[in-house]
């Protein structure tokens, strides 16, 4: 049965898994090699026991001597399949631990990226709203502005409860923007760095392939 992958890899602007692969099924796959070597490396011994003895090498006749023109490379041939069985065991016995230290770290970057996620998405609705409040603000500030040439009559300068009302309104809103922003970027930063601890997972699997 094939481990389970999480498959929301788009979070992290990804089309698929960046770690594939089942490593327990490598690791059984790994000992069912090793486990046939040992058996060729056992049915070696026999064999080579068998070519010791007596009986065989006393031998004679036709069918003794095709017996033992088979017989003579089947040492040779049970070696050489011992230890390319060996040999493969050994490249999978090395890689699923690999595998399995890949899909850890892609995972919890997957983990990570969802939580930025989420936070760059609130983060991004509080600018677009502490946007909107400063643009409101900005102008309503405007409005109650002193002329600053003193052309206008009193009675034609706004009221100053209002002024300070709509100025502090202004600085509210921009120390708003400024915090959404702030969170904004704290929010992409920590997506970036998912990214990049994705990125090297996959490298890592990628290396550890290669190696294999």
């Amino acid at each position: 049965m094939v481990g389970h992958r999480p498959s929301d890899w788009h979070v992290l602007d990804l089309d698929k898994d960046p770690t594939p692969g089942d490593p327990q099924r490598v690791r059984t796959l790994a000992k069912t090699l090793h486990d046939f070597a040992d058996d060729v490396s056992e049915a070696l011994r026999l064999v080579k026991g068998m070519a010791g003895e007596t009986t065989l090498a006393e031998w004679a006749g036709k069918s003794a001597a095709v017996f033992k023109e088979e017989f003579s490379g089947v040492p040779k041939n049970l070696k050489k399949l011992e230890k390319s069985y060996g040999m493969c065991g050994d490249a999978l016995a090395d890689f699923w631990p690999k595998l399995e230290r890949a899909q850890a770290l892609a995972d919890r970057a997957l983990v990570k990226a969802r939580e930025a996620r989420q936070d760059l998405s609130s983060a991004q609705s509080k600018l677009s709203s502490a946007d909107s409040w400063v643009t409101r603000a900005s102008k309503e500030a405007d409005r109650y502005k002193d002329d600053p040439t003193g052309s206008k009559s009193d009675g034609d300068k706004p009221d100053e409860a209002k002024v300070r009302a709509a100025t502090r309104d202004a600085q509210h809103a921009k120390t708003a923007q400024t915090n959404a922003q702030s969170a904004v970027d704290s929010a992409q930063s920590a997506l970036d760095a998912a990214k990049k601890m994705a990125e090297d997972a996959r490298k890592m699997r990628e290396d550890a392939a290669r190696d294999a």
